[in-house]
């Protein structure tokens, strides 16, 4: 390597013109002579000399000692012309080469304006006297104010909580400060612009959690553009990288640096053809199409997203630009939205469990837990078509699920069917089910459709399926199976497309056992169980079941009956209901026809309901004096509760002793013997 010291005594130092000159000067150099120039100040690395902007960035003033230098010792001339240049007074007067740097420095403006076009932060920019100079779009948003408007104006005018006037007086940078700006709260650097050692206006950009957008400078002289938009970049927390039309890294700033992990002599000057010619700034530079939000797996292992520009000068690429930033924060977000989703999903879920669907199953009267959990499997079952075994005790209401799940399915258009297998005679089954030929048997003058056909795309109910023979199951299998079956006495198949809802009361298990039921027939029908809870098991049901009643009775009867006492309803809800829903209708039926009164009390009640009720009270009271523990009979917690502790206090004299019997405290002893109202013997 050769080097060699120059001496900068131009009066404005290396600013942007006279850098620019040096730039076309180190390219002359190259195209005539094939040696790479570096140049470096004495608190930096070296630089290739043609890379206008990090040339800029080394604020070489007049006075200062700048070393040129290249890795070819053969090319020493050529680091001893360019040493002769930078120590001259760059007057130019050939206007071939006044118009190249003027094109050199045309190509930078329009590469910082692609820049800031690509960042997703608002800008701000004050003169000396706190007037706005620039306004991106984005701060444009943040402020609520068209840049035009804005523009001109004093800052503390427009930007709520602005400090930028303060800066600008004490010259004091401000990092990462919150601000609120119309309701959004934003993070805010605020920078001096100091050139020449004087504080000549202050930049503000303010962190933006939106996607990036382009944004719009407008500048009025270079050199101060230049400067500035350098500072700016030199603060951005987004990596930014731009390619010369050639293809060549020209900057980059140290965001990207950090984020790639590289030093900028090792990318500045580096063609994107030899490190990446299968990347996406080189597909960019080749196709001049923009591509926004490109997943990037840099060499060190980190993945970014990156927006990349085009740079168009007059219809031509003149390079590009590329923004990235670090995909750990796009992947902290998917995280959250992904709890966002799976919360959303949970509530969707509870909200189908709890709510009926469509009105389908309106008639089903009830809001207990396991009246909610069978709707809710229900409402799931009829979005499907597969086979659905309802099990119940006699008046749960079957029939009632059958039917809104025919009718929040999409076969509601079809008919809905209902066979009750347990009410016909098993020698006339198979014709009810599947229908005859004409001729078939003794009395069969003409053809009959069974209700497999009049089901043909709706449903069929088989209700108490478990009264059925086991002759008639083979059929009935066949039918399940194949969706198809022959009438008595016909000869061809007909083909239907039905839905089965079958439903029991019997234990098709134990019938199993006993092989009065084919298993083979079991599991085609058991593909959806719902088991049906009976009413003694949903016992906060039974008022709404009751009002629901005396409203649909006494308006039939056109009596005005406006309810139940607290004693008679205390009754009914204490009573077992062997027959369910269906006896406790017949009941309300029986007692609104032969009251005259407004309100069904006790007395109203047949006398076997009020019957049991006082049985098992008496049963409850006599096992509470006697202090036995009846395996027949369930007693309120209470109950039990205040017989162990009258036992342990008779047994042992003091609470003391009978906690540590019950193996409890003194004082929890203490406490219940007083709500019990009892003493220690």
């Amino acid at each position: 390597m050769f080097e060699k010291q120059a001496v900068v005594y131009h009066e404005s130092g290396l600013h942007t013109r006279v850098a620019a000159m040096i730039v076309q000067k180190s390219h002359e150099i190259y195209q005539s002579r094939r040696c790479k120039l570096y140049i470096r100040s004495k608190d930096s690395e070296r630089i290739e000399i043609r890379s206008l902007m990090s040339l800029v960035a080394l604020k070489i003033g007049c006075g200062d000692s700048i070393w040129v230098s290249t890795d070819d010792d053969k090319q020493f001339s050529a680091v001893e012309e360019m040493v002769t240049f930078l120590e001259g007074d760059f007057n130019l007067r050939n206007s071939s080469a006044l118009k190249e740097v003027d094109q050199l420095l045309h190509e930078n403006a329009f590469t910082a304006e692609q820049i800031f076009s690509s960042m997703a932060n608002g800008l701000i920019v004050t003169n000396q006297e706190d007037i706005i100079t620039v306004c991106n779009p984005a701060a444009e948003r943040l402020i609520g104010i068209p840049a035009a408007k804005a523009i001109g104006k004093r800052v503390y005018d427009v930007v709520p909580n602005t400090r930028m006037h303060i800066v600008n007086q004490t010259g004091l940078g401000e990092i990462a400060s919150r601000q609120e700006i119309n309701g959004a709260m934003t993070l805010t650097n605020r920078t001096p612009i100091i050139i020449d050692g004087e504080v000549r206006g202050t930049t503000a950009i303010f962190e933006d959690v939106s996607a990036l957008e382009k944004v719009t400078w407008e500048f009025y002289e270079v050199k101060e553009m230049q400067e500035r938009l350098q500072l700016i970049l030199e603060t951005v927390q987004d990596g930014i990288c731009v390619l010369n039309k050639v293809g060549e890294i020209i900057y980059a700033n140290p965001a990207y640096l950090k984020i790639v992990d590289r030093k900028s002599a090792e990318l500045i000057g580096k063609n994107i053809q030899e490190i990446s010619p299968n990347g996406v700034r080189n597909t960019v530079l080749k196709t001049g199409k923009q591509q926004m939000g490109s997943i990037v797996k840099k060499k060190n292992g980190v993945t970014v997203v990156a927006n990349t520009n085009p740079i168009m000068v007059d219809g031509e690429i003149a390079g590009v630009v590329s923004v990235v930033k670090k995909i750990t924060e796009v992947q902290e977000l998917m995280e959250k939205l992904m709890k966002v989703s799976a919360k959303a999903e949970y509530l969707e879920q509870e909200l189908l469990r709890t709510k009926k669907n469509n009105k389908a199953f309106a008639h089903y009267i009830g809001s207990s837990g396991k009246v909610v959990d069978v709707l809710a499997m229900a409402v799931k079952a009829a979005k499907s078509s597969a086979t659905v075994l309802i099990r119940g005790e006699s008046g749960t209401g079957k029939e009632l699920i059958a039917e809104g799940i025919h009718y929040a399915s999409s076969r509601a258009q079809g008919p809905f069917i209902r066979v009750n297998c347990g009410a016909i005679p098993s020698a006339l089954l198979e014709s009810e089910l599947f229908g005859h030929e004409k001729g078939a048997f003794t009395g069969a003058t003409k053809r009959k459709l069974g209700k497999f056909e009049l089901a043909n795309n709706g449903t069929i109910f088989l209700d108490e399926i478990g009264d059925m023979d086991r002759n008639m199951q083979v059929k009935l299998l066949r039918a399940l199976q194949q969706r198809e079956f022959y009438r008595v006495g016909g000869e061809t198949s007909v083909k239907v497309n039905v839905r089965i809802i079958a439903a029991t009361n019997r234990n098709l298990e134990e019938m199993l056992e006993k092989e009065t039921f084919r298993d083979d027939l079991y599991y085609r029908l058991n593909v959806i169980p719902l088991f049906l809870p009976p009413l003694r098991e949903r016992a906060q049901d039974i008022p709404l079941l009751i009002e629901h009643f005396i409203g649909k009775i006494s308006n039939e009867m056109h009596k005005p009956i406006k309810g139940v006492t607290t004693e008679a309803l205390d009754v009914l809800v204490d009573y077992r209901w062997p027959g369910n829903v269906r006896e406790l209708e017949n009941i309300m039926e029986r007692v609104i026809t032969l009251m005259d009164v407004e309100y069904i009390s006790l007395e109203h009640l047949p006398s076997y309901i009020r019957g049991e009720t006082v049985v098992r009270e008496v049963k409850r009271i006599e096992a509470t004096r006697r202090g036995a523990f009846d395996d027949n009979i369930v007693l309120p917690w209470e109950e039990y509760e205040k017989q162990i502790i009258s036992n342990a206090l008779k047994k042992c004299g003091s609470f003391n002793a009978a906690g540590k019997m019950l193996k409890l405290t003194h004082k929890t002893v203490a406490t219940k013997a007083k709500k019990y109202g009892l003493t220690k013997e």
